[in-house]
């Protein structure tokens, strides 16, 4: 894969997601990037081409479903190659339900003491 994956937006009645992500924040700048169909869920997947990859940081991103335009709002973060990092949630709601990788998730020894 070329650049993130996004996942998220939930809306089954209508299929079409538009992708936008803030390009240079905090500039308030919204650039549309790409509209994706979601699948059965209301899920969608989407990979950033090669030509418009971010560089290193955080960006804003925010999907919304056409049609009723509701949205969703959620953050890139991109790290340097070989950056290792930890994906959790506070609540542990993201963890107990499916990891990143679409199976169930594995639950490491010591994993509690990393978050505090």
């Amino acid at each position: 894969r070329v650049g993130p994956v996004l996942l998220g937006v939930t809306q089954p009645r209508c299929p079409q997601v538009d992708i936008h992500i803030m390009t240079q924040p905090p500039s308030g700048e919204w650039v549309y990037f790409d509209t994706e169909i979601s699948n059965s869920s209301g899920r969608i997947s989407y990979v950033i081409p090669e030509e418009r990859r971010l560089g290193i940081g955080v960006y804003p991103v925010k999907m919304v479903v056409r049609g009723d335009h509701t949205f969703a709002d959620s953050y890139i973060t991109v790290l340097p190659k070989g950056t290792e990092f930890v994906v959790f949630s506070i609540d542990g709601s993201f963890a107990a339900s499916v990891s990143i990788m679409g199976s169930d998730p594995k639950v490491r020894a010591g994993a509690v003491d990393v978050v505090r």
